[in-house]
């Protein structure tokens, strides 16, 4: 179910999280060239993306090493829960995913991770899949709000060949999401 928000204000909050995004791809040794972040593309912003969801927990997970593309690092992951919601007439479920090297980080260790895939992959989003960062701390009372209009793409969408995390056959929704990043607007080399 959406949940109801001040519609400017939304609004403004959702352009300035994207246009920090788009700044944010500007850093680091794999950044985007200024002129690139043009290519860097969204769906317009609609509030019925954003949702409540329900959480339950995992307990005593075994971490495992997630699956990577193009030969990357594979990184060890936990279940950290599940979520579960409904949107546009579906009811869903994701896995959350917390980074093992996060989790004794004082700094990092509230920082958890949704890969999924939906019915726009490979035709307005990025083939692979995309991604929504959740803080523990936004979980209260066993509910949080999940923004799909905060959906990013992983880095390989911007550059042939870098290495991303698949989502796992758990998260693959089977509704479209026409909210958040779509495939980027130029061809990256592939």
């Amino acid at each position: 179910m959406p949940i109801l928000v001040n519609a400017q204000s939304y609004v403004d909050d959702i352009t300035d999280f994207r246009d920090g995004y788009k700044m944010s791809l500007l850093t680091g040794s794999h950044a985007l060239k200024p002129a690139d972040t043009a290519y860097v593309r969204f769906y317009d912003i609609d509030p019925d993306y954003r949702v409540k969801a329900f959480f339950v927990p995992i307990n005593g997970a075994k971490p495992f090493p997630i699956n990577t593309a193009h030969g990357g690092v594979r990184k060890s992951v936990r279940v950290y829960g599940y979520i579960y919601f409904n949107l546009m007439g579906a009811a869903l479920k994701l896995y959350v995913y917390r980074f093992l090297d996060m989790e004794n980080n004082p700094q990092l260790s509230d920082k958890l991770f949704i890969p999924f895939v939906d019915r726009t992959n490979y035709k307005e989003t990025f083939g692979g899949g995309r991604y929504l960062d959740l803080s523990a701390n936004d979980i209260k009372n066993n509910e949080v709000i999940i923004d799909f209009n905060k959906c990013y793409n992983p880095h390989t969408a911007y550059e042939k060949g870098y290495p991303y995390i698949i989502p796992p056959n758990a998260n693959k929704l089977r509704i479209e999401i026409k909210a958040g990043e779509k495939i980027f607007g130029h061809d990256p080399g592939y």
